[in-house]
């Protein structure tokens, strides 16, 4: 049996969503099959840790990314199964 992984982040899927560019660069980095911790993303991303752990659970609360871990051994992997949640315009 094989599994094929489909990118169902497409642009349109990403416009919808409102990522901002630091999430969009981070989220290439998931698509490379990165797994990141929360200095990673701040470190790849160029920002605060304030502003990494705010984009990042952003990123959950849309259904982009998951949480593996706790504490101190906590990263985020791309969610390849999840349905997303996209915002819906009033």
């Amino acid at each position: 049996m094989v599994t094929l992984w489909r990118d169902w982040l497409t642009e349109n899927i990403v416009n919808l969503l409102k990522l901002n560019d630091r999430q969009i660069s981070g989220l290439n980095l998931f698509k490379m099959g990165r797994k990141l911790t929360t200095m990673e993303y701040q470190d790849a991303v160029e920002c605060s840790r304030r502003t990494a752990i705010r984009d990042l659970d952003d990123l959950l609360e849309k259904g982009v990314i998951t949480r593996k871990g706790a504490g101190r051994g906590a990263h985020y992997v791309l969610d390849r199964k999840r349905a997303i949640n996209v915002p819906i315009a009033p």
